[in-house]
């Protein structure tokens, strides 16, 4: 006897199984540099727009260009110094950005500050380890504290 639920088994496709694939570019992800500073999302918003804002809102960090285009940043590694330290969030910088097709998201690629019109490295340094980061994270050696140091680019130490 041939039931209804073998019927529908046997015409269903057997089950897809879930293929990891490798990450590599993508040729329509364009890469870069631009000049502006952080801001909230959503107070850009309620600024720019008079979006509603709740008395407590979490902060969902954008990168706002100089000419006034504002983009969500992804969280990842280069953009942990934006995500957890306000003086990096203060600064006026210059990101050099994957922009993701068909959205207003930025995959952070290197974090420069600019002062008084040189740009600057900008990195976190143990000076117990001798240890450059791009992370306000503790030092991954020593696990003590790190400093934000900010030097012209042509006095860069690698």
């Amino acid at each position: 006897m041939f039931s209804a639920a073998c019927a529908n088994a046997a015409q269903s496709p057997p089950p897809v199984k879930a293929v990891e694939k490798a990450s590599k570019p993508d040729p329509q992800v364009s890469t870069v540099t631009w000049r502006g500073r952080i801001v909230c999302l959503p107070e850009e918003m309620h600024q720019r727009h008079g979006v509603e804002l709740p008395s407590s809102h979490e902060h969902i960090w954008a990168f706002r260009t100089a000419s006034g285009e504002v983009y969500t940043i992804l969280p990842g590694r280069y953009a942990e110094a934006i995500f957890q330290d306000k003086r990096v969030r203060d600064k006026e910088l210059q990101l050099r950005v994957r922009v993701l097709p068909k959205s207003q998201a930025i995959e952070v690629l290197t974090v420069h500050s600019i002062r008084d019109g040189v740009i600057q490295d900008l990195y976190y340094y143990c000076d117990v380890c001798a240890i450059k980061s791009v992370s306000p994270a503790i030092c991954a050696c020593c696990q003590g504290p790190v400093e934000l140091v900010e030097k012209p680019l042509s006095q860069r130490e690698d």
